[in-house]
């Protein structure tokens, strides 16, 4: 008969231990050594080396990346908002739309603002391409959404102020998560 122990035998607890203590050793060796990190700046810089069709190298550049694309089907559809409080999330608001082809894991392109200054993206996956952000029970979005500096959202949209960033006559990099329905 076997019987399960839910309880290690102190053998392999000490065994955890010296596993534990020698991966600690390799690391502290690997800094002192000046063995190569990853640092996140340079993965954020790959990130938005990449090359579209919209991108174009002009004033006002946007390099968009959109993470957390879970299928390859629909559009992409993205807004870019003026610094407009009161407008925000609305056609009003809207400084120009761009439509692109979805892909999974994630979907890049880039934008160009009209001039240099303040702006927020909303962005859905219209993963239907029916040219509509569909909503299901209550209003609640039933496709993936995000926005530019992936703000807090409760059960209002959040401020503008959340959400932008600032546009230079040269490029800026935006990376929105997409967000489940």
């Amino acid at each position: 008969m076997v019987h399960f122990n839910t309880r290690p035998q102190r053998g392999a607890r000490r065994g955890r231990a010296l596993r534990a203590a020698s991966l600690l050793v390799v690391g502290a060796l690997m800094v002192s050594t000046g063995a190569p990190a990853q640092t996140p700046s340079t993965d954020e810089a790959a990130l938005f080396d990449f090359e579209h069709v919209s991108c174009r190298d002009e004033e006002n550049e946007i390099r968009v990346v959109i993470t957390n694309v879970k299928a390859p089907v629909g559009l992409m559809t993205t807004d870019l908002y003026n610094n407009d409080p009161e407008n925000f999330l609305s056609v009003e608001g809207r400084a120009l739309q761009k439509k692109v082809a979805a892909r999974a894991p994630m979907t890049r392109f880039c934008l160009y603002a009209p001039t240099p200054g303040a702006y927020a993206i909303a962005i859905y996956h219209d993963e239907n391409a029916n040219g509509f952000f569909d909503k299901g029970a209550f209003g609640l979005p039933a496709e993936p959404w995000g926005l530019s500096r992936d703000p807090r959202v409760g059960l209002r949209a959040p401020p503008i102020a959340n959400s932008l960033f600032t546009v230079t006559p040269g490029s800026v990099n935006v990376k929105i998560r997409l967000r489940k329905r």
